[in-house]
């Protein structure tokens, strides 16, 4: 009699099995790690955009708050003469953008009779100036203008080139 050898003691070799799901763990290892070095790359660079981004911030509103404040560093004074439709009245009118500063009331300029306006207009600027010598103070006006007569705008930018020459916080525009 034979006998039957029993099918179900066969042995399976799994070593090389074993070999290919050891490659294939290598594989996603090493994938995984580049993927890892990728990102931390990556966070590294937004880490330091962020960083980028918070100075200039800073700097930014540091120049908003500046420029919001830009008034307790310099004052615009804007001097207008004007004529009536006679060219015999004048008149003169101050803006100054500090809203502390009183603007006087100057008189008329009246044919000749000019000096009144001319020194109130000086004593103003000057009085002004020498209050706020930490301010710089430009000084315009309406040169160059057809509702300005020369003689008027010739003195009033003697006024100005007197006090540019007296108070060094002065810039003419």
């Amino acid at each position: 009699m034979k006998r039957r050898r029993n099918k179900s003691n066969k042995l399976i070799d799994l070593t090389s099995l074993l070999d290919v799901v050891f490659i294939i763990l290598l594989v996603v290892m090493c994938q995984l790690q580049e993927t890892k070095n990728t990102y931390a790359a990556k966070e590294e660079s937004i880490q330091q955009q962020e960083n980028d981004f918070n100075e200039l911030k800073k700097l930014y509103s540091d120049q908003i708050e500046s420029l919001g404040s830009v008034s307790d560093y310099i004052s615009y004074i804007t001097v207008n003469a004007q004529y009536d439709e006679d060219l015999v009245t004048r008149h003169i009118t101050i803006l100054n953008s500090d809203k502390q500063s009183e603007i006087p009331e100057i008189p008329q300029l009246k044919g000749l009779r000019v000096s009144d306006g001319y020194d109130e207009l000086n004593k103003y600027l000057s009085t002004y100036v020498a209050e706020n010598p930490e301010r710089v103070v430009v000084l315009s006006f309406n040169e160059d203008d057809e509702d300005i007569l020369y003689r008027d705008e010739k003195a009033i930018k003697e006024i100005f080139t007197q006090l540019s020459s007296e108070y060094p916080n002065i810039r003419e525009k």
